[in-house]
């Protein structure tokens, strides 16, 4: 489907971590509820990723229902999850959304499964996808690329993605609320609609039609295609997460190569050689270095043996306090000896003494022993 990984950019993927609204939240508590039945009494989860969760786990169990049985809400329940199942393996954010409706019609709830994207207040239907009586899953219908349609009211999906809450339409040709070309082309006679939320947006529409059997949809069906797109987010978002990480880890080990190869070039330069004005200034500082140190010891030799230990402490970050602690004196006393201190030096303050012991001790430890 280029057209739609064209369009379905991972823009999206950096928004902040989805949170649960109040109505979001009433929807998986709803949802959940319908799952205790087959879940063996588990607490109903209160996260997208708790939810998750339970279907992942609820999928990969034993059989949900036995085989037979006349209890379709808990076999159309273990279709979901199958479905669901189906998709949690996909690492593409792009792939979950278009394998969603695949996944969902081969999983054989619905006849008929319509994907559409939500770009802002445009509605943008894709494709329509069937289950034939092969047994198999096939794109019946591809929209026109410019089918773009606002969502503004009092359009049916306009609320269904203002309110992020599922639909159910009994009656297409009774429904005042729908796109009519839409439903002309589609032939579209009942449908249930849920959106998919993810990152606190919604990305896309999920519309499920029932044709075979006669049978018509009932709030059961909207239900189960409300848990479902409420998994294809939480998928989608986990997607988005890994394809960031692994953005980010590419980008790190290419910096670390580009810094490698410019270290490597650096080792196999010859050695830089100056000339002109930095060959005069490197000279003037070479030969200007022995006096510096030298002004800087004749000065240290002023202190007296008290001084130049309390010099030294103070040097290693000590405190007054801590130093009167070290020498077993006053802090007054500390603080007259760092006065003597800055005296005997010509020092204006603390840091202009410690420069002057460092690098007295620097000279020190340059000297040939």
């Amino acid at each position: 489907m280029d057209t739609l990984v064209n369009r379905y950019t991972h823009r999206e993927c950096g928004r902040e971590p989805v949170s649960i609204e109040s109505s979001s939240k009433e929807t998986l508590i709803g949802t959940a509820a319908g799952l205790q039945a087959v879940a063996g009494g588990r607490a109903i989860p209160d996260s997208l990723a708790g939810y998750a969760e339970l279907c992942d786990d609820l999928s990969q169990a034993s059989p949900l229902v036995p085989a037979g049985s006349a209890e379709r809400p808990g076999v159309a329940l273990g279709k979901v999850l199958g479905a669901l199942h189906a998709l949690r393996g996909e690492p593409s954010a792009v792939r979950v959304i278009e394998r969603a409706a695949h996944e969902l019609c081969a999983c054989g709830l619905f006849d008929r499964v319509m994907l559409s994207l939500v770009r802002g207040s445009t509605w943008l239907p894709q494709a329509r996808y069937a289950y034939g009586s092969s047994g198999r899953v096939h794109r019946e219908l591809t929209l026109p690329d410019d089918l773009a349609i606002p969502l503004a009211s009092p359009l049916l999906e306009a609320e269904v993605v203002r309110r992020r809450l599922p639909a159910l339409v009994e009656n297409a040709e009774t429904e005042s609320r729908l796109y009519r070309p839409l439903i002309e082309r589609t032939g579209i006679t009942q449908f249930v609609v849920a959106p998919v939320v993810a990152e606190s947006s919604v990305i896309a529409l999920l519309h499920g039609e029932i044709v075979a059997g006669g049978r018509s949809l009932t709030t059961i069906d909207r239900d189960l295609l409300r848990m479902f797109s409420d998994g294809v987010g939480v998928m989608y978002e986990r997607a988005c997460l890994a394809e960031r990480i692994e953005l980010q880890r590419a980008a790190v080990a290419e910096a670390f190569g580009a810094a490698a190869d410019f270290l490597q070039q650096m080792d196999a330069r010859p050695p830089m050689a100056f000339t002109g004005p930095v060959l005069r200034a490197a000279q003037a500082v070479d030969r200007d270095r022995p006096a510096v140190e030298a002004r800087a010891a004749s000065r240290l030799t002023r202190l007296t043996a008290r001084e130049r230990e309390v010099l030294a402490l103070l040097s290693s970050g000590a405190t007054n306090s801590q130093l009167a602690d070290r020498l077993t004196v006053a802090e007054s006393t500390v603080k007259s000896h760092v006065k003597h201190i800055l005296h005997k030096l010509g020092a204006r303050n603390r840091a202009e003494a410690i420069a002057c012991y460092m690098r007295e001790t620097r000279g020190d430890e340059r000297r040939p022993r």
